[in-house]
């Protein structure tokens, strides 16, 4: 058991954010309450940043740390076992993840004892060297739950999913690009799951963002001609993944004769998956801009607001 300890700390030095000083922790607010951020991570720092942009805030009232990978225990378990040395009581666990229709979702949920059994194959572990810019992937073998207190409380919290607060950041990115809302179709392009039930939950999460989008938009006037929700399933066989493809096209080109396409990327932030998106579309007309929901204030509202409900939520 020490020398797991000793293992999950070394790796903690190598895929987390410094800890803060002592400084800041005797400031702290709420001293029995820990939050931790579950986020994809990326070996491109400009991806890591805008995620620890938004979590930076949430310092000055609760302690913070952030496990980085695809419910990863190698990081959650050493960033848990953390903020419960700190003295948090109630860990409110913030899923910074597009969608709930994910085996990712799942597999936290069953790390965090939510879950009696894994629902999916294992999720492999990256472990990102942030020093030397390296990520290696590793399968877990006889995944286990997470260790924690018995008398610590896990709240668990949802992913962005159709959230009010996502649907006020693509209005913006829209906004940027539409000049004739009534000739334009807008395509909400996120990347999906693997699993055709997941995939359709996903598209159908997105379309309860077109329909808000459509609210919004009536405020300001005319509608758009269309708003089409779909993903490219870039992680799917190759059948599945050119059909998707087909079909993003074809979509961009019923949209260009009518009159402007405009692709928004439906991605937490930049970091190469959103130009994956052009040399889809090579040779077609559309406007982009590329603009992800980070960087967007709306999306530390998001993380803040997360954690006063389920904390809120804990005591009814």
């Amino acid at each position: 058991m020490k020398f797991t300890r000793l293992i999950f700390v070394f790796l903690l030095s190598i895929i987390s954010f410094p800890p803060f000083s002592i400084a800041q922790e005797n400031n702290i607010k709420n001293k029995d309450i820990g939050v931790l951020v579950l986020a994809h991570g990326s070996m491109d720092k400009q991806w890591n940043n805008s995620i620890q942009e938004v979590i930076d805030p949430l310092k000055d009232d609760y302690y913070v740390e952030v496990a980085w990978g695809m419910a990863n225990a190698l990081s959650m378990q050493p960033a848990l076992t953390l903020l419960e040395e700190k003295g948090a009581e109630r860990i409110v666990v913030v899923q910074l993840f597009v969608s709930s229709y994910s085996p990712i979702i799942r597999q936290n949920e069953y790390l965090l004892g939510l879950r009696d059994s894994l629902a999916d194959a294992p999720m492999p572990m990256m472990i990102h060297d942030m020093v030397n810019h390296k990520m290696t992937m590793k399968m877990p073998e006889n995944l286990q739950p997470l260790e924690v207190k018995l008398t610590t409380q896990i709240l668990l919290t949802k992913p962005l999913d159709d959230h009010w607060l996502v649907a006020d950041i693509l209005m913006d990115r829209i906004e940027k690009l539409s000049i004739d809302p009534s000739n334009e179709t807008i395509l909400l392009v996120a990347h999906g799951p693997n699993s055709e039930t997941d995939n359709d939950n996903w598209v159908i999460t997105s379309h309860n963002l077109a329909e808000q989008i459509k609210v919004l938009q009536h405020k300001n006037g005319d509608a758009f001609h269309n708003i089409i929700s779909l993903t490219v399933r870039d992680d799917a066989d190759e059948e599945v993944h050119e059909k998707a493809k087909q079909e993003f096209r074809a979509y961009v080109i019923d949209a260009d004769n009518y009159g402007d396409a405009i692709v928004i990327p439906l991605l937490l932030s930049q970091g190469g998956v959103e130009k994956k998106y052009l040399s889809r579309l090579e040779g077609l007309n559309f406007k982009w801009s590329g603009e992800t929901l980070l960087p967007h204030y709306n999306i530390a509202r998001f993380i803040r607001l997360s954690v006063e409900e389920a904390l809120s939520e804990s005591l009814n």
